[in-house]
């Protein structure tokens, strides 16, 4: 993503990751992409919580969720429709935010109403 960061942002619309051990301090990402990997992004970690509960982390990059296991073999089965969903949701979020016409300013709407005084 470092290397060919707007070709990524435009293609991928969500990320999951099982139980990932990346690390975003070994990297040269900057703000812009910490930024997109908030809210693009999503880990299921293994953890005693229940399926989906946010899980704490110190790294600034993706949200961390429990994938509903303590084993890490098995993250990607237990959490495999939370992923789905999470990649529907993002779907629909870019599907619904492409069919939004662009704001256009116009001349009245720049004005400042005499109500406004």
């Amino acid at each position: 993503m470092i290397q060919r960061e707007a070709e990524v942002k435009n293609r991928i619309c969500a990320v999951a990751l099982t139980d990932s051990v990346h690390s975003v301090w070994h990297q040269e990402a900057g703000k812009p992409i910490l930024e997109w990997m908030q809210e693009h992004c999503c880990n299921w970690v293994s953890s005693i919580e229940a399926l989906d509960t946010p899980i704490e982390t110190m790294l600034p990059d993706c949200p961390r969720v429990s994938a509903g296991t303590e084993r890490h073999e098995l993250t990607s089965w237990r959490s495999f429709h939370s992923i789905f969903k999470f990649f529907s949701e993002a779907l629909e979020t870019q599907n619904s935010e492409a069919k939004q016409p662009a704001a256009v300013a116009t001349r009245s709407s720049n004005r400042i109403k005499h109500e406004d005084f």
